[in-house]
Formats: C-alpha cells, sequence, structure tokens
C-alpha cells in the first residue's frame, strides 16, 4: 500500500508539474499569438494526436498490463519477451504512419502542410515511447524525473524564441522535438531491467487481437478529444477553435492530475484477486470523485476572474465555456475508474471499448448540428452530452463485477458538499482588488471548506487520508 501510495503521490507531483508549465506558456502564447493563430496551432495539434494513436496501437495499455501481470507472476526472460515483442507492434506502426504523413503531406498540397510536417517528431515520439514498461513495473520515479527535466528546457525556449505571430513555427518545432527527446530517455534505463532483443513478436494473435478491440475505442475517444476542434473549424473560424480549445484547457490540465490514480491502480489492479479488487475500487472511486468535485467547483468560482487574468482580455467570450468544461473534471476520471482501472484490468476489452464506440458517434452526430449553428457553444454542449453518455454507459456494461450499493454508498455525500462549496465560491465577494491573489484566497477558503465539511460528514474515506498523513509525517 506505502509503493502505491508513493506512486500516486510521483505521478500527481508530476502531473501538477505539467500543470503549472502551461501556468507559464499558455498566458504569455495567447497574448504572443492571438486567437487566431492560437486556433492554428488547436487544429494542427488536434490532427497529430489523432495520428500517434496509429503509431502505439494501443501498445501502451497492453503493455501496461502485460508488465504488471509479468513482473508478479513471470520471470526475467518472460519480461525481456514482453518487453521487445510488444514494442515490435508500435515501432512498426509507427513507421508506416510516419511515411505515410510525410508522403501525403509533401505530394499534396494539405492546408497547414508544412506546419503538420513540423508535428512529425510528435510521431516518432510515439513510436519511441516506452513509458507503458516503467509504468507496469509502477516504477514512476524514472519517469516522473526525466520528462520533467525535458519539459523545463522546452519552457525556457518557447519563452527566448517565441516572440511574434510568424513564430509559430517555432513553438510547433520545439513542442514537437521536447516529445520527441522526453519518450528517447526512457532508453538509457532499459537494459536494467531487460535482456537483449528477441526475434519474435509477444504472443503474435492474442496481442493482434487484443490490438484491434482497444484500437477501435482510442480512434473513437480521439474523434470526440482531439478532432472535435478540426471539425468544428469546418464550421467556424479559427477564433471560435481557439476559444474552445483554451476553454477546455485549464479541465485538461487538472485532468492528469485526477486520472493519475487511474494510471497508478491499472496496473495494481492487474495484479490483485477479485476480492482486494472490490475494496481498491471503492477507495479509488471516492478519491476520484473527491478530487475532481473539489477541483471542479474551484475553477468553476474562479472562472470570471481567471480567463481575462490567464489568457487575456481577447478570451473573455470564453468564460461560459470554461464554466461548464469543469463537469468534465468530474465526469472523465470517474468512468475511468471502471473502464481503465477495472476492465482493462481483467481483460474486458470490449467493455472498455463500447461506450467510447457510442461516444464517437453520437459526439459527431451531435457536433454536425451544434458546431455549424452554435459554433464554439455548441461544440461545448456536444462534448458534456457525450461524456455524460460515455460515463452511465460505463458504469452499466461492467455492472456485474462490481456491488453498485458498496461502491457508491458514500458518493452523493461528495456531490452535495461540492454543491455547497461552489456555492458558497460563488457568493464570495472580491477580498483584495489583485485578480490573482482574490483567487489564491477564494480557492483555500473552497479547498478548507470542502474538507471541513467531509469530516463534518464522517465519510470513511477520511480514515484513509489520516493514516496516509500520519505514514507521510512519520515517514518524513
Amino acid at each position: 500500500m506505502k509503493k502505491t501510495f508513493l506512486n500516486i503521490l510521483y505521478n500527481a507531483v508530476y502531473q501538477i508539474f505539467l500543470v503549472l508549465v502551461p501556468l507559464i506558456t499558455v498566458p504569455y502564447l495567447s497574448r504572443i499569438l492571438g486567437p487566431k493563430t492560437y486556433g492554428i496551432y488547436s487544429n494542427v495539434n488536434n490532427i497529430v494526436q489523432f495520428l500517434m494513436i496509429f503509431c502505439t496501437l494501443s501498445v501502451s495499455y497492453i503493455g501496461m498490463r502485460t508488465i504488471s501481470q509479468t513482473r508478479a507472476f513471470g520471470n526475467q526472460q518472460e519480461l525481456t519477451d514482453a518487453f521487445w515483442g510488444l514494442w515490435y507492434f508500435q515501432a512498426l506502426a509507427g513507421l508506416v504512419t510516419i511515411i505515410l504523413v510525410v508522403a501525403v503531406t509533401s505530394f499534396c498540397h494539405l492546408k497547414y502542410g508544412n506546419y503538420l510536417l513540423l508535428m512529425v517528431p510528435y510521431l516518432i515520439s510515439a513510436q519511441v515511447d516506452i513509458s507503458w514498461f516503467f509504468q507496469g513495473l509502477a516504477a514512476f520515479g524514472r519517469v516522473v524525473l526525466k520528462n520533467t527535466a525535458v519539459k523545463l528546457v522546452s519552457v525556457v525556449l518557447i519563452l527566448l524564441w517565441v516572440k511574434q505571430p510568424g513564430d509559430l513555427w517555432k513553438y510547433m518545432l520545439i513542442m514537437s522535438v521536447s516529445t520527441m527527446l522526453g519518450s528517447f530517455v526512457f532508453w538509457f534505463d532499459i537494459h536494467r531491467y531487460v535482456g537483449g532483443p528477441v526475434k519474435h513478436f509477444y504472443k503474435y494473435q492474442t496481442t493482434i487481437k487484443a490490438i484491434i478491440t482497444l484500437l477501435i475505442p482510442q480512434i473513437a475517444t480521439q474523434i470526440y478529444t482531439s478532432l472535435d476542434k478540426p471539425i468544428l473549424g469546418l464550421f467556424q473560424n479559427s477564433t471560435q477553435v481557439a476559444y474552445y480549445d483554451n476553454s477546455q484547457r485549464i479541465s485538461n490540465m487538472v485532468l492528469g492530475i485526477v486520472t493519475s490514480i487511474s494510471l497508478v491502480i491499472m496496473p495494481k489492479m492487474a495484479g490483485e484477486g477479485k476480492k482486494e479488487q472490490r475494496v481498491i475500487l471503492k477507495k479509488s472511486l471516492e478519491a476520484t470523485v473527491m478530487l475532481g468535485t473539489m477541483f471542479a467547483v474551484i475553477i468553476m468560482a474562479n472562472t470570471k476572474e481567471f480567463v481575462p487574468f490567464f489568457f487575456g482580455h481577447k478570451f473573455i467570450p470564453m468564460t461560459p465555456l470554461m464554466f461548464f468544461f469543469a463537469l468534465t473534471i468530474v465526469m472523465i476520471p470517474t468512468g475511468g475508474v471502471f473502464a481503465n482501472q477495472f476492465a482493462l484490468a481483467n481483460h474486458r476489452d470490449r467493455d472498455y471499448a463500447l461506450p467510447v464506440i457510442i461516444g464517437a458517434f453520437l459526439e459527431v452526430i451531435l457536433s454536425y448540428f451544434l458546431d455549424r449553428l452554435y459554433g464554439a457553444t455548441g461544440a461545448m454542449v456536444a462534448i458534456l452530452i457525450t461524456e455524460f453518455i460515455v460515463l452511465l454507459l460505463r458504469l452499466w456494461i461492467v455492472r456485474d463485477g462490481y456491488d453498485f450499493k458498496y461502491s457508491f454508498k458514500e458518493i452523493p455525500k461528495y456531490l452535495l458538499i461540492s454543491v455547497i462549496v461552489l456555492a458558497v465560491g460563488m457568493i464570495l465577494p472580491p477580498i483584495v482588488s489583485s485578480a490573482f491573489f482574490n483567487m489564491v484566497i477564494k480557492s483555500i477558503i473552497m479547498f478548507l471548506l470542502y474538507v471541513g465539511l467531509m469530516f463534518l460528514m464522517k465519510l470513511d474515506f477520511n480514515q484513509d487520508i489520516i493514516m496516509l498523513l500520519k505514514r507521510f509525517f512519520t515517514r518524513g
């Protein structure tokens, strides 16, 4: 349990770092590039994010699960076979994807084609990314430290080289190359854990079946998490795309912190029996809902001041979008508990896949009608409806594998606490003249109120928090 907590802490610290980096770069870039130029980046970047799934072929999910189980029940040679045999699928798929992208972009006159070529290092980063191996080993410390160093270098280069809208190409190149270097650094340590390359793929037929089963939902997920911006761009100008993309940015940053729990718990769930999984699932769900609702209401209460302070006055029209997008911080991680931690860990790949496939079809249909009429607001409504439906499907489709009353017994209390805290945060008057310090003070008050109400309602999870704090300070 101590190692699990430390891994959650490692990953949470890294996700917080990923939040802090954009807190430096996004305000700077939104003012330097402006909504129109930033919208171009959003379009190209999300196309590349979609293409990256064809470079990885779901190997990250399969690899994390396989390495975790091999570590628990196998030997060193089996670990070597699993690593190399799985990465070969990824390497081959990445090579084919990169060649096709370069060929199509070079011979066809695509809109923003030159920018797309600058993002090819992103595809290379996906091809060589083996972070799933270290996550499967629960060696999160190495993942955190190496990526942190690369991110810091990219921040310095952005501040030094990106000075005007015409420097968009520099920003794209910095982001793509730094991401690629971040993937390469993992290879420096791989010899400590596995032997030399093997001459065969890993369980070819079984792995191919798993890849196909998981690739379909990954494509579906990307349709409504990455291609939603290019779809909006078909009907609206790049300014509307910039409003839509940036309104999600803070919520997506925080999502990384909340979903870090799933990233750590999934390998642990894969190596446990059903009795232990029942307890882990309940605790993980409560931790996820607690963090999700806490972050969501704090963001919602601060949105009106945050947008002009952080993005600039040109982005004020996106204020209501950012307010409602905070709901995804609750919906997506909650569904992830039952999808990533439960379904994937128990090889229920079809149960993992079906909700997002339905969600993709639903999002495309909703976007077609809403984006044309209502722009960024319509796109937001489409994604919120889609995420809510996907959440319900995730809960329903694996209902035979968990006890609903046992797992959700405390959840209504968290929702009540979040409503009370949000109401207080919305009616709190400005305490100081500085927008920044006013948001900090309001956030602290809301945090303390949330924690106070948790202990006032005597939630089961309180004892886990107390135990973890005691262990932390005792260790200190």
